[in-house]
């Protein structure tokens, strides 16, 4: 009944951008298997892995001169086209690995496997800002995050179908990864061409100062955001802080799940696929709900759902009570602990994406908005490889404990923003900036 409702052009826009949540879904749902793959298949040690999560986040340090060239370019589809075949292109050279390794020395396939995805996540410093300047030139104001929710969920449907599938083609085949990432390649390099198609019109650019000027100047407005707008300042923070948490721990659950529980590739994909089906449940209801609170109280549920998620998997060291069904070991803190990681999943993927969105002032700052949100994401990131330091010397417990000391902190930072800024009301239908 909705899709009746719906503008020429807002219909144009959800099916592609549909197709593209769906594609990219299966991408994403495959890549979810990175660490594992890395660290099980190809023998890479904990620390290299480390260094694999951080790329796939530090890429977003970029962002700053990636804003300014999504800002200058007169050609949004050409843009996307070009990024989609640059950043894709590569994974087509797994098809030269190697189907073994002894252990031994295996230095340059790891290299060569981290660059591969440094060039796929550096893609997403171009795609993300502009989806949402695509989506919000196209959607009204009060069916932007209903209809982004519905596309997020068949997303996750997606990314969940990807990761179970892929999982236990690596349980059977450790190194289906030769011929599952080129598949992934080309479909992704598929999505971007139908995200392409999004209507948008735009008047010519004309730029009058070189690319140094510019990247200053993109700076200084982000910095300016930051100051003028008080309440998106205050969500940064709070996200910032939270994001140190995220990237400590990632990392260090993938070995605790791979090396201290010695999952299977088969129990690991379940898992995340179970947290998958949550998420897909989740996000058409909270979908709806990010227009209608304020995203920092949205946000507050994000954080305290990966607060739980953290806890549930630390004292799983203390709790190892499990049965196998299956061959899938099934541990009764992980079952809780990835019924909140869904629940995290399906509110992140909102705050993440649309957050910043609903702070701009109009379609044509959501762009800045979310850069600025991007970049402090790849700040962040530097974060990764220490949080293996900091797992090699205090283990896991205290690990996660640290983290989930952040994420209260975070969530802290939203609580007493909300109080400070209470009149101002942050909705597709009334934006105020404090």
């Amino acid at each position: 009944m909705f899709y009746k409702n719906l503008e020429s052009t807002e219909k144009k826009t959800f099916r592609l951008h549909l197709i593209y949540s769906i594609i990219e879904g299966l991408v994403f749902g495959v890549t979810l298997m990175n660490e594992f793959v890395f660290l099980r298949s190809l023998k890479g040690s904990e620390f290299l892995t480390g260094i694999l999560f951080f790329v796939s986040v530090g890429v977003f340090m970029s962002l700053i001169l990636f804003n300014e060239i999504i800002r200058r370019s007169n050609d949004k589809k050409k843009l996307i086209r070009l990024t989609a075949l640059i950043t894709r292109l590569p994974l087509f050279f797994f098809l030269l690995f190697p189907n073994y390794l002894n252990g031994t020395d295996n230095l340059f396939i790891h290299i060569i496997f981290i660059l591969i995805f440094f060039l796929y996540f550096l893609g997403t410093t171009i795609t993300l800002p502009t989806i949402n300047l695509l989506l919000k030139n196209s959607y009204k104001n009060n069916n932007f995050g209903k209809l982004y929710g519905y596309s997020a969920t068949a997303n996750k449907t997606a990314v969940l179908f990807g990761t179970f599938v892929f999982g236990q083609l690596l349980y059977y085949d450790y190194f289906a990864f030769r011929y599952v990432y080129p598949a992934i390649g080309l479909m992704s390099i598929v999505a971007l061409f139908a995200l392409s198609g999004i209507p948008f019109i735009q008047k010519e650019i004309i730029i009058k100062t070189d690319l140094k000027t510019s990247l200053t100047n993109s700076i200084k407005r982000m910095i300016k955001i930051l100051k003028e707008n008080r309440a998106f300042f205050h969500f940064e923070l709070a996200f910032f802080t939270y994001g140190i948490a995220f990237m400590i721990t990632s990392p260090v659950i993938t070995f605790f799940l791979e090396s201290f529980l010695g999952l299977s590739y088969a129990s690991i994909s379940t898992y995340k696929s179970a947290a998958g089906i949550i998420t897909v449940l989740a996000l058409p209801l909270l979908g709806i709900l990010t227009d209608k609170i304020d995203p920092r109280r949205f946000t507050i549920i994000t954080f305290s759902s990966m607060l739980l998620y953290l806890f549930f998997v630390m004292i799983t060291e203390y709790f190892q009570d499990f049965i196998i069904v299956a061959n899938i070991e099934i541990y009764y803190t992980l079952v809780l602990a990835f019924l909140f990681y869904g629940i995290f999943s399906a509110a992140g993927t909102l705050s993440w994406n649309i957050g910043s969105a609903f702070f701009s002032k109009s379609a044509n700052d959501s762009a800045d908005y979310q850069s600025v949100h991007i970049s402090l994401t790849g700040i962040r990131s530097l974060m990764a490889p220490i949080g293996v330091l900091i797992y090699t010397v205090i283990g896991y417990k205290f690990t996660f404990g640290f983290s989930i000391l952040f994420l209260i902190l975070a969530i802290i930072i939203l609580i007493l923003s909300t109080k400070k800024t209470k009149s101002s009301k942050f909705s597709r239908k009334s934006k105020i900036t404090s």
